[in-house]
């Protein structure tokens, strides 16, 4: 049983998928409430699913681009789990997720994200895929505007992936009809960075714990350091509780 983690964006995406198999799946406005919100809506898949946290085989989580703060508890989630229970870990770019949701279609794919500044997170890919091991951009992760993508992109394009209504413009500007845009509904879904990680698992290349890190492309607005250690958590009254027993105890199971 695999568990994935996407709360990139004001949309969150959680899902238990086993061989292949959605067991169970939760999407929903998360707003900017990534850190209040993302234990309790485990707590509620996983209960739905009626699967213990100990029976999980591996956990998979969107490294970003995207929230700064919704990357970075996602990340940080997982790899406490991970650590916790001695599971596989798998870290897949949020642009790779958006992408794969149309892997099937025909000639270059562009995954975007919102950037701020009037720019957007950008990445293309050749579709239809191969398959989800070898599912990779053709030329890394960019922060482009509308106009960068427009000389950048071919004669018939898909984007797919969330923006506003502002940039929805400014991309149709830029590129005319040679751009084609997917369904906004169909944006992101944690059952996809489920199967890339399924396809990580069966080549048995999962990540290092102790080194994954969010995929910001630029720089948070904060000085200090967003690693956060992965240590046992303190408990006021009986000293200090193992991680298992923490991450147990938040989600109350």
């Amino acid at each position: 049983m695999l568990l994935a983690i996407d709360t990139s964006t004001r949309f969150a995406s959680i899902a238990l998928v086993a061989q292949q198999h959605v067991v169970a799946e939760l999407n929903w406005d998360v707003g900017q409430r990534h850190s209040t919100e993302l234990l309790e809506r485990l707590e509620w898949l996983l209960g739905v699913a009626g699967v213990e946290v100990a029976a999980l085989e591996g956990v998979a989580v969107a490294t970003g681009p995207g929230s700064f703060n919704g990357v970075r508890v996602a990340v940080t989630t997982a790899k406490t789990l991970a650590f916790a229970y001695g599971l596989p870990l798998y870290g897949l770019p949020t642009l790779d997720v958006i992408a794969w949701g149309c892997a099937a279609a025909q000639g270059p794919v562009w995954a975007l994200l919102e950037a701020g500044r009037g720019q957007i997170y950008a990445a293309q890919y050749e579709a239809p895929a191969g398959d989800a091991a070898s599912w990779a951009p053709v030329d890394g992760y960019h922060v482009l505007t509308p106009a960068e993508l427009g000389e950048a992109a071919g004669p018939s394009v898909l984007l797919c992936g969330e923006w506003r209504d502002a940039t929805r413009l400014a991309l149709h500007e830029a590129l005319g009809e040679r751009a084609r845009f997917a369904p906004v509904l169909g944006d992101r879904r944690a059952s996809w960075l489920a199967q890339l990680a399924l396809a990580r698992a069966a080549r048995g290349t999962p990540a290092d714990t102790a080194d994954l890190e969010p995929l910001y492309l630029r720089r948070p607005a904060i000085t200090t350091s967003t690693k956060v250690a992965l240590k046992p958590f303190a408990d006021g009254e009986h000293g200090t509780v193992s991680a298992r027993e923490g991450v147990s105890r938040a989600l109350r199971r």
